[in-house]
């Protein structure tokens, strides 16, 4: 290993912090105690995403699907479902949506 990113969350395995281990640039490992002698980044338990290079992200709109009104599948459009529930959005209600915390 490169690098062993410990005490991390990851989307979906809210159960337990792990650790993800790095070699060569690409993730090697997800589990618990990674044992390596390897450089060591201690994430306190903050959630583990994919870089932020991805071109469209929207961060603010995480977690609000209970929010948007039901549509059907020939005519689903994300524009459409958030545009009312845009007014509705704070920098608190983001932060409270924060799966990190």
């Amino acid at each position: 290993m490169d690098l062993i990113i410990r005490n991390t969350k990851l989307a979906g395995r809210p159960d337990a912090p792990l650790d993800i281990g790095i070699k060569g640039g690409r993730i090697a490992a997800i589990e618990p105690d990674i044992a390596a002698d390897a450089a060591v980044y201690d994430a306190h338990g903050l959630l583990a995403c994919p870089g932020l290079i991805e071109s469209h992200i929207h961060l603010d709109k995480s977690r609000i699907i209970d929010r948007c009104a039901p549509q059907e599948r020939a005519t689903l459009s994300p524009v459409f479902g958030v545009t009312p529930v845009k007014k509705t959005m704070t920098a608190e209600d983001v932060h409270a949506r924060d799966l990190s915390r």
